[in-house]
């Protein structure tokens, strides 16, 4: 019986260490790979991969600074490695690595004239023609701060910069580059309220009060440049309760696309009103002269003198 017990106990060590064996051989790959990613630090050169989790882009120009990332809406966070790739082997340097995530930018590295980049991270992944990370180039840290957007503050309004795509539109990596707009010459300005357009403008000013009617209102001002990028401005403004409705009126007159027919709208309108005004007043004062000079007995007299009298056509027979 103990003899038993022994050869069923040893059956089941075997079993065990059968399972731990094949569970290494499985694991032990994946598990050499993503330590020997941990084991780089920034600058080191090794082999450039080529799976499923790796990513390819060149570039038509040179990117140099500090480098951010983010991952398409939906995506959860993930290890990110970015790579330099050399033109002449298949040698990768180490740019960065780091966690990122969806929905803000986060650092991720810093390269100088890079032009062929590689990014490596299993859990990276995006619908068909869609980029599966994007990367911000800012060359100088003076030019905006990223976190949600590229933050601003330009000419005192804070804002956030909409940077330059210089990758293909196509591309697995979408690269935008952030470049300095101190001295750029800006095209125009679009004004817009609670998403819709009001004007533009070739000066940079505070909203025209008149295109709003009363109550609160969500501002977004548009500055576009000369070198394709933009300057989005958001504001939020109170112009109280409208009672007397002229503000209303005001604001639809400055929205109108035709100020001219607007106006000779309201034109022909105020002039109908005043005419019916005129008119009631006309009839309101004839009746008060008859009142004051004793007419309108005379006529209601008159009235029934007439309803008493013998029609000529039926006399009346004694």
């Amino acid at each position: 019986m103990q003899r038993n017990i022994k050869i069923i106990r040893l059956i089941t060590s075997f079993q065990i260490i059968g399972l731990v064996i094949s569970l290494f051989s499985v694991l032990a790959p994946k598990l050499s790979a993503l330590a020997s990613q941990q084991r780089l630090i920034v600058g080191d050169i090794t082999t450039c991969s080529n799976n499923s989790s790796s990513y390819y882009d060149t570039l038509s120009q040179p990117i140099t600074g500090s480098i951010y990332a983010r991952l398409p809406s939906g995506n959860s966070p993930s290890v990110v490695y970015l790579y330099s790739e050399t033109t002449s082997d298949t040698s990768c340097q180490l740019l960065g690595a780091a966690k990122i995530e969806s929905g803000r930018w986060l650092f991720l590295g810093s390269g100088s004239a890079v032009t062929n980049i590689m990014v490596q991270s299993p859990g990276l992944n995006a619908e068909p023609y869609a980029a599966v990370v994007d990367l911000l180039v800012v060359p100088n840290t003076a030019i905006c701060a990223p976190a949600v957007y590229c933050n601003i503050n330009y000419q005192g309004d804070n804002g956030y910069l909409v940077p330059n795509l210089i990758s293909n539109t196509t591309d697995q990596i979408a690269v935008y580059e952030a470049n300095s707009i101190t001295d750029v010459r800006f095209t125009g300005i679009n004004y817009y309220a609670d998403g819709t357009f009001l004007y533009s403008s070739t000066q940079l000013k505070p909203i025209n009060r008149d295109y709003l009617p009363g109550g609160k209102h969500n501002i977004f001002i548009q500055v576009n440049f000369v070198n394709g990028e933009k300057v989005n401005i958001s504001q939020a403004i109170n112009m109280g309760i409208d009672w007397s409705g002229t503000i209303r009126l005001r604001s639809d007159f400055y929205r109108s696309h035709n100020k001219l027919v607007f106006a000779g709208v309201l034109m022909v309108i105020l002039i109908i009103v005043l005419l019916l005004l005129w008119i009631v007043r006309k009839i309101h004062k004839r009746r008060e002269f008859k009142i004051d000079h004793g007419i309108d007995e005379y006529e209601d007299l008159d009235m029934i003198d007439r309803s008493n009298k013998p029609d000529d056509n039926h006399p009346i027979v004694g």
